[in-house]
């Protein structure tokens, strides 16, 4: 899963604020009650408002054919080498193809199942499946029948930490293009990837922990 860390990590603090300090509209105090045109489903001064049925988790592809063009395996770069990893495996996590994938999700998941990701983070991936459709422009591709080519350039900050024998950071300038198959391709998006790899020992293969667009 690629991860806004920073970015959810505040909107989970400021939804946590606010509801602590009970962030309601209207009066406090005992003889509040609630508005007539609004039902009280709970007790006490502010009715406890019904809760909404979660959207159901959509489907993962069950096509286990690689995507046009082909995506890394760990087998094809030295994963002795976290640049190699990184660029290898943000790769794989950015090629989807919409006509084995059903939203972006599944490109991630085909990058859990060749091996690129820590323990932790394919866990994260396969618990956090979408609930909402993929979007406009991912139905502006499977229109064309489209699939994705990932072209990134380092983008390392001269502040960049150094790595070490168990960790190390990368960071990458990203551009996707979706190409049809009827010949169509679409305007590119360039983005910052921000990729955390971990490894258990020096020596041992690198593996990405986490990965931040941005």
């Amino acid at each position: 899963m690629i991860r806004h860390r920073r970015r959810a990590a505040l909107t989970a603090a400021v939804a946590a604020v606010l509801l602590a300090a009970g962030c309601g509209l209207g009066s406090s105090g005992s003889d509040s009650k609630p508005p007539a045109d609004r039902p009280a489903t709970g007790t006490g001064p502010y009715p406890t408002p019904p809760h909404a049925t979660p959207a159901a988790p959509l489907p993962s592809t069950t096509n286990t054919a690689t995507p046009k063009g082909g995506v890394p395996t760990p087998g094809s770069v030295d994963q002795r080498d976290p640049t190699a990893v990184s660029r290898a495996a943000l790769t794989a996590m950015l090629t989807s193809d919409t006509t084995t994938d059903i939203t972006p999700h599944d490109a991630n998941l085909r990058a859990v199942r060749a091996g690129w990701c820590t323990d932790s983070l394919a866990r994260q991936i396969r618990d956090t499946p979408p609930r909402s459709a993929p979007g406009a422009t991912w139905a502006t591709w499977a229109r064309h029948r489209a699939y994705t080519t990932v072209d990134l350039r380092p983008a390392d900050d001269a502040g960049r930490p150094a790595d070490d024998a168990t960790h190390a950071l990368r960071q990458w300038s990203v551009t996707t293009t979706a190409h049809g198959r009827d010949g169509w391709t679409g305007p590119p998006a360039t983005t910052a990837a921000f990729v955390e790899l971990s490894r258990p020992a020096d020596g041992a293969p690198w593996r990405i922990a986490g990965v931040s667009l941005q």
